[in-house]
């Protein structure tokens, strides 16, 4: 039953609608907006049956401006997932995306952009970050783009969790970040939102009777069809796409099934995945003396509620620490800080010393990772004990494989589990970390209680269930094999591995390892002579197949591209994404429409910002460095979009715009010239709008500090965008008397958008109610 229901999810048709939840931005080359475009709708359909989900996301568009646009979208999608299809649909014409060389695609897509056709593109900038570029999109029209992907459920102590991410995380941006502008999406002003919404239509096919059915972050409506299937569906009309959808439930039966699926292909070989059930856990006979360290995120993005569960849940902890064990709190943002310059033993005036430290954590500052990851794994525990490392962060930083690659360097001398800690956090680094420090990981949403994930830290660390897991295939020609090296298991979480076969057959397959009570082993009898599941088992095993070689260098994910292609890892990776089609690093999907549609294929370009995430605050860290609207210093490591590290609105920080609405707060960039860091400066110093107003009627600075860098070079007629205090009839009045040729304006985020003289600009920066102004492609 499992089997036929995994094949019937996996390998069905993709659905006709589906959404995702991300952004869309029209932008020009430098990244500076023109326009808002609406999000009209979007839609998530989701078929799971058994430990595996095909998730269908469609996001619908509309251009009403009066002219031709490219938009470019940032949105989020599972770690795990194995994208397999995309598709554009612009006024009934469908587009089938087309696997190519990320390089290649690009060509392509740029080609076809010039010469007017509509043209898709879609990118991975991180396993669960993806950029999609819509070219020549007409005015009025409406442009649907569908991705969809497969992917196995979370399952743990009898519980199964699927997880849909609908915002990527605000980004801090140290100087080694990949593609900063990549994963950094523009955030709309707090108390503000962009009017998009987001429906969510789950059917659920357990197949064995169902016991409870929850979504952890949402309202929704709960249809049981019969005891085995369910339809679940967002019950508000107007939901914001602010945080992850998680859905959780359990059977009535305990335990999961073992499964086996496999597709075959015309040649005969084909792919398999199996579903493998641990034992149960036993205890040791004597149990090590360990040393615990608790490492807390206390950036800026973990104000407000988020620091006060990580608290929670790190002060839980410790309650529940061994008479026999050292332990010691780090905390980190701008750097890593110990409590103690090494770990202590348990007493009762160490305990209240850390308690103490730990509830008066407050949250300010970056996300400076390399520091703590140092302090917490560089050395092995004294004495012979077993190291523990607890690590709590939402994961909200751009240089994830910088940081694995060095949790991976150290691996061997602790055991890391960590926690998610938020209602949309960087699943990817959080999991990651945890498989690269040889320990455990889960999520503690703002909504979750602490004590089911204590309990649950507690039983992963009392010892694995699992240890020295080694798979015996028998009877079978099978390669490619993922993961090659199981990792030790530390809960009830089933081993998932998946594979090709060479040719039809039956054979077996063993697991062994070993238990706190000695040697276990379990047989698996295998039949490859017919398919019992569709082609998405294939698409399951490539995307594994990509971890395992993305792990075995993880910096060549964030090499430049000519690096790259020295790499064999990065070789490896793209001729499994082309052969088999899915999304990788380096290999994106393209789709062009043959018709063109836009003579000489010239358009505007604009960024619309999107939400930020539920529980994180758009004010955080007024004594940051480097992350929020409204530091105190500037920073190599600045945070990207919606103003994280004074970027904006801006991907990135590309385009200035101001993320807040406090007139006073200047938009800046460090990267954007003299001039913008010159007006980053004065905001930093604590110096309201109305200061710098004085002081330019003072001629103390000079107007020239609210214009972008690079517009002031221009000559003759700009079209420009001009960031305002106050969007009324004064405001207005004031900026056509300097000159300014009003086109269009946006009352939500108080922008004007119009043209003038460029000799014009420093009139037009006179204007007190101007915050910035920043050039418009037109």
């Amino acid at each position: 039953m499992i089997a036929t229901l995994l094949s019937a999810l996996l390998f069905a048709p993709p659905m006709q609608e589906g959404a995702d939840p991300g952004q869309l931005t029209v932008i020009g080359k430098d990244g500076k907006p023109g326009m808002l475009v609406p999000l009209k709708k979007t839609n998530v359909n989701v078929d799971i049956a058994g430990i595996s989900a095909r998730v269908t996301i469609v996001q619908t568009f509309e251009n009403p401006s009066r002219t031709p646009i490219e938009a470019v979208y940032t949105f989020p999608m599972s770690q795990n997932a194995a994208v397999d299809r995309m598709r554009m649909n612009v006024a009934g014409r469908i587009v089938v995306g087309q696997m190519r060389k990320r390089d290649e695609a690009r060509r392509i897509y740029e080609a076809a952009k010039a010469n007017g056709q509509v043209a898709s593109l879609l990118d991975q900038e991180r396993p669960n970050v993806f950029t999609q570029n819509v070219a020549n999109i007409l005015p009025g029209a409406t442009v649907e783009v569908e991705v969809s992907y497969v992917e196995t459920l979370k399952y743990e102590d009898g519980q199964y969790e699927f997880n849909f991410p609908m915002v990527v995380g605000p980004r801090y941006l140290p100087a080694t970040t990949p593609d900063p502008g990549k994963v950094s999406p523009p955030y709309v002003a707090k108390d503000m939102r962009t009017g998009t919404t987001v429906s969510m239509n789950v059917h659920l096919d357990a197949g064995a009777e169902l016991d409870t059915v929850q979504s952890v972050l949402h309202q929704v409506d709960i249809r049981k069809n019969g005891g085995n299937e369910a339809f679940i569906n967002l019950k508000r009309a107007d939901e914001i796409p602010n945080r992850d959808f998680i859905l959780r439930y359990k059977l009535k039966a305990a335990g999961i099934k073992e499964q086996v699926v496999s597709h075959a292909n015309s040649d005969g070989s084909g792919s398999f995945c199996l579903v493998l059930n641990p034992p149960k856990n036993v205890a040791p006979d004597v149990v090590r003396p360990r040393e615990v360290l608790f490492v807390m995120d206390q950036s800026g993005s973990q104000s407000g509620f988020p620091i006060e569960k990580s608290k929670e849940l790190t002060l839980a902890l410790i309650d529940l620490l061994r008479p026999t064990d050292t332990f010691n709190v780090i905390s980190f943002s701008n750097g890593a800080h110990a409590l103690w310059s090494a770990a202590r033993p348990n007493t009762s005036e160490n305990l209240n010393e850390a308690k103490a430290r730990v509830k008066s954590l407050e949250a300010n500052g970056g996300t400076e990772f390399m520091p703590a990851i140092e302090m917490a794994l560089s050395k092995p525990a004294e004495g012979g004990r077993v190291k523990l490392v607890v690590f709590n962060t939402d994961g909200f930083v751009g240089n994830e494989f910088e940081i694995l690659d060095r949790i991976q360097k150290y691996r061997q001398n602790a055991r890391m589990f960590t926690f998610g800690i938020g209602n949309g956090v960087n699943n990817f680094l959080i999991d990651a970390m945890s498989v690269e420090g040889r320990g455990g990981s889960e999520t503690v949403t703002l909504a979750d209680k602490a004590d089911a994930a204590v309990q649950r830290f507690v039983k992963r660390t009392q010892t694995p269930v699992l240890t020295d897991v080694s798979l015996d295939f028998q009877g079978v020609q099978v390669t490619d094999v993922s993961p090659s090296h199981p990792e030790d298991l530390f809960s009830g979480k089933p081993v998932i591995v998946t594979g090709r076969y060479l040719q039809p057959g039956k054979g077996s397959v063993t697991i062994s390892g070993r238990t706190g009570a000695g040697s276990w082993s379990r047989e698996i009898l295998l039949d490859f002579t017919k398919s019992n599941a569709g082609d998405g088992v294939t698409s399951l095993w490539a995307r594994r197949a990509v971890e395992d070689l993305t792990r075995k260098d993880w910096m060549a994910q964030a090499r430049k591209p000519d690096e790259q292609q020295r790499s064999a890892t990065v070789q490896a990776i793209t001729d499994i994404g082309l052969k088999y089609g899915i999304m990788t690093a380096y290999t994106s999907f393209v789709a062009v429409e043959q018709k063109v549609v836009n003579v000489g294929g010239k358009q505007r370009t604009v960024n619309v910002p999107v939400e930020m995430t539920d529980g994180v605050d758009m004010d955080m860290g007024r004594d940051m460095s480097g992350f929020g609207g409204r530091t105190k210093t500037l920073s190599s490591g600045a945070v990207g979009g919606g103003g994280f590290g004074g970027a904006g609105l801006g991907g990135g920080g590309s385009n200035g715009l101001y993320r807040g609405q406090a007139p006073q707060s200047q938009p800046a960039s460090p990267s954007l010239g003299k001039a913008r860091k010159e007006a980053f400066e004065k905001q930093q110093a604590g110096e309201s709008l109305d200061e710098l107003n004085r002081q330019i009627k003072a001629g103390t600075v000079k107007a020239t500090i609210k214009v972008d860098k690079e517009l002031l070079k221009s000559k003759g007629e700009v079209a420009v965008q001009v960031l305002v205090s106050e969007l009324d009839d004064k405001t207005l009045a004031a900026l056509k008397r300097a000159g300014l040729k009003v086109e269009d304006k946006d009352e939500r985020f108080k922008l004007v958008f119009g043209t003038l003289d460029a000799k014009q600009l420093e009139d037009l920066a006179k204007v007190e109610q101007v915050v910035h102004i920043d050039p418009v492609e037109g």
